[in-house]
């Protein structure tokens, strides 16, 4: 998919590109001009030919009129050129982010998808689509000078060439280390944010256990490990430049010493023409000692193109499969899952009934949320069966699934942003049922105290945990979903708060609700239609709370226990 990946740079920016190539062309072509010039007005002042030299020096203000011309070009074009390439390729990628399923997405960690779209990006634009402009003026530099060199002496030509190759070969042999450091970097790159973000996330939890100089003394480790990996590429260029360098002069003073030799031997050079080789050596060894280096920087961002390919890859169409626009019925069938061989749930068989609620409880690690995550689609390594109607829900469509179900969850995120567009997800909402969720949500006291347009900072850092609840719960309600699945939504909440807006959340028509709860209170459950609860992930027992009451097994002693 990297080639598709590359697509992205030059989708509709293809015009650009072609006018930006060529005035590289002409770069190239004015750079051989000048030389030429140059050693014509050493044989017109040889000759001392003053009309001659004025006619040189007019053709130079031509020339140079021209090039001011195309550096205008250039100075228009290059920013459009670069902010679409770029502009489109972040655009593409993060949207295929964004297409990928729950499941798929967290195959990798949330580091590595800002790396890519930061480090990465930055590195493709410096590496790879700044650097083609170079490349193309270079190459054809150095076509062109061999070319010129050719017609004025093909024996001083060929030692030009072989002394040429003394620079390129230093730099092909060290340079072939550079795309190796570049992967290193990139992949040490997205590990660091990783774990920067991470403790930033958990600076409280890091402050209350005192955790300060643990942390600091692993920052430094992988700060560390990040540098050492970025000066051994800084050495490799720099050990590069240094045999560039060396080399260059060695062939530089090489042709000037052969075209003396021959000048002086067979008076067939004229020292204008030395001079001339002299100067046009530099447009051979520059190419061939900058081309290795572009070219390795370029096949550096290889690895890179191919990593954004493989961790956007969808491995299915969420809008795949049979549509669900009317739940009837969800019926499990002796389901199970394992997270790494630990089984956490474990031949499971149930069946929820349309417009009915119910009840999940039981021990922490009965598997209450895991089998939630299943009804919602978050996982298709499960055995057994999720049949939505007659549907197994491998087969569905999960956009399908997504359009009539919501899912509150205990560990509520919320955007740096309005509470209302926190609340609506950025949709347009009717003005009362927007209204009747704030209502329901307990939201009413927060909206009127700080405003609906009151921002909630990072991950709602300006909000308490129970107002990002409400948040959470509001944002459920406005879709008025025929399957609402909540994970402990009131956890953050008073039991006052929680037992009203629960009440309120079942009050709801023409609703499925399934929650996972553990608070046991009487008056709460005995609203349910169905108590679920589950125990070493399974199904132990399940009815009415006086039904559960009354059995005198696994449902009371929680009751009691609470």
């Amino acid at each position: 998919m990297s080639k598709s990946v590359k697509s992205y740079i030059y989708k509709g920016n293809i015009f650009n590109f072609i006018v930006l190539t060529l005035t590289s062309l002409f770069q190239a072509g004015a750079m051989i001009i000048i030389s030429l010039m140059l050693e014509k007005i050493m044989a017109i002042a040889t000759a001392k030919d003053m009309d001659a030299l004025y006619t040189q020096g007019i053709a130079f203000l031509v020339l140079l009129a021209s090039g001011v011309l195309v550096f205008i070009l250039i100075t228009i074009l290059r920013p459009k050129y670069q902010k679409r390439a770029l502009t489109q390729y972040k655009n593409n990628v993060y949207s295929h982010i964004l297409d990928k399923s729950i499941a798929g997405f967290g195959k990798h960690n949330t580091a590595t998808y800002i790396s890519a779209l930061t480090n990465d990006v930055k590195q493709i634009e410096e590496d790879y689509l700044l650097s083609a402009f170079g490349l193309i003026t270079n190459a054809t530099l150095f076509l062109s000078t061999i070319v010129v060199m050719l017609i004025y002496s093909p024996w001083l030509t060929l030692a030009g060439i072989v002394l040429s190759l003394l620079p390129f070969i230093g730099a092909v042999i060290v340079g072939g280390k550079l795309a190796f450091h570049e992967k290193q970097i990139s992949d040490q790159n997205a590990s660091f944010m990783h774990f920067v973000k991470d403790n930033l996330i958990g600076f409280s939890t890091v402050k209350v256990f005192k955790s300060e100089s643990k942390i600091k003394e692993l920052f430094v480790k992988n700060n560390d490990v990040l540098e050492t990996k970025k000066a051994s590429k800084t050495r490799t260029l720099a050990l590069m430049e240094m045999v560039q360098t060396v080399l260059s002069l060695v062939s530089q003073f090489g042709v000037f010493f052969i075209g003396a030799y021959i000048s002086i031997k067979t008076g067939d050079i004229a020292p204008s023409v030395i001079l001339l080789f002299v100067q046009l050596m530099n447009y051979i060894i520059n190419p061939l000692m900058e081309i290795p280096t572009v070219w390795s920087k370029r096949r550096a961002c290889k690895p890179l193109f191919a990593k954004i390919s493989e961790i956007i890859q969808s491995e299915e169409d969420g809008s795949e499969g049979e549509k669900v626009e009317d739940i009837k019925e969800i019926t499990l069938s002796n389901l199970g899952f394992a997270y790494d061989d630990k089984t956490v749930l474990d031949g499971v068989s149930h069946k929820f009934e349309r417009n009915k609620s119910y009840a999940i409880v039981g021990t922490s690690g009965s598997g209450k949320t895991t089998l939630v995550n299943l009804l919602l689609g978050k996982h298709k390594d499960y055995s057994g069966t999720i049949c939505y109607n007659d549907v197994e829900l491998k087969n569905i469509s999960i956009d399908s699934l997504f359009e009539i179900s919501s899912f509150v969850e205990q560990n509520v995120f919320v955007f740096d942003d309005s509470i209302i567009n926190n609340i609506t997800m950025y949709s347009t909402i009717d003005e009362d049922l927007l209204g009747e969720a704030i209502n329901k949500s307990g939201l009413a006291a927060l909206i009127e105290e700080k405003g609906e347009d009151y921002r909630c900072g990072e991950n709602g850092c300006n909000l308490s945990g129970g107002e990002k609840q409400r948040i959470s719960i509001a944002r459920a309600l406005v879709k008025k979903s025929q399957l609402l699945l909540l994970d402990e939504a009131t956890s953050a909440l008073d039991n006052e708060t929680s037992a009203s807006i629960t009440n309120n959340l079942l009050d709801i028509d023409n609703t499925t609700k399934i929650m996972i709860t553990h608070r046991l209170d009487e008056e709460i459950l005995s609203k349910f239609d169905e108590i679920i609860v589950m125990k070493n992930g399974n199904i132990v027992e399940f009815g009415t709370f006086n039904e559960l009451m009354r059995n005198n097994a696994v449902f009371k002693s929680l009751v009691e226990l609470g």
